[in-house]
């Protein structure tokens, strides 16, 4: 009984080291961008978290350069911050990163990037793009929405102050013919 007791623990701590080991595996084993970003989509928010921690700490110890092991922490970092569900999203911080990678050093963030992966960026750029425009059109239409509904809202305003003139007239005259008839 005790041997299976023993067994059972052995066994639960070398699954649960396994389960450690493949959550570490994932930005220590050399996969394509496409292939971290479906990671990323099966990551738990803590998991998530950590992850976001981890590519800050290597980001800000590894200040770009013109090779490609310094950008690749960044280009991590842009494909957390273009997920909808990391705790980092943020469309305007993952265009922001994108077109300064874009513009560092003769795009060398990403001439190290095959075609595929170059076409991965290239979509990303695009729907971080249409994003960031549906959001302003968005934003637009609130406020054209906002200035309809003041203007509304200063129309009944001028209606209430024109009845309550009338209203005052009609008061007037009914003291007037009150006057007369007496």
């Amino acid at each position: 009984m005790l041997k299976l007791h023993l067994f059972t623990q052995k066994a639960l701590l070398l699954c649960t080291a396994l389960l450690l080991l493949s959550a570490c595996q994932l930005t220590t084993v050399n996969t394509t961008y496409g292939e971290y970003y479906l990671t990323l989509q099966q990551l738990s928010p803590q998991q998530l978290a950590e992850e976001v921690e981890k590519q800050q700490t290597y980001a800000a110890q590894q200040p770009p350069s013109f090779e490609y092991d310094t950008y690749d922490p960044q280009i991590k970092l842009l494909l957390l911050y273009s997920l909808p569900k990391s705790p980092i999203y943020n469309s305007f911080n993952a265009k922001a990163l994108l077109n300064q990678l874009k513009t560092e050093g003769d795009n060398a963030a990403f001439a190290h990037i095959n075609p595929s992966e170059q076409a991965f960026i290239t979509l990303l750029r695009d729907q971080l793009n249409q994003r960031l425009l549906m959001r302003n059109r968005l934003l637009a239409q609130q406020q054209a929405q906002k200035k309809q509904a003041l203007e509304q809202q200063q129309q009944l305003v001028e209606q209430v102050q024109l009845l309550e003139q009338i209203i005052k007239q009609l008061k007037n005259i009914e003291q007037a013919i009150d006057k007369r008839d007496q």
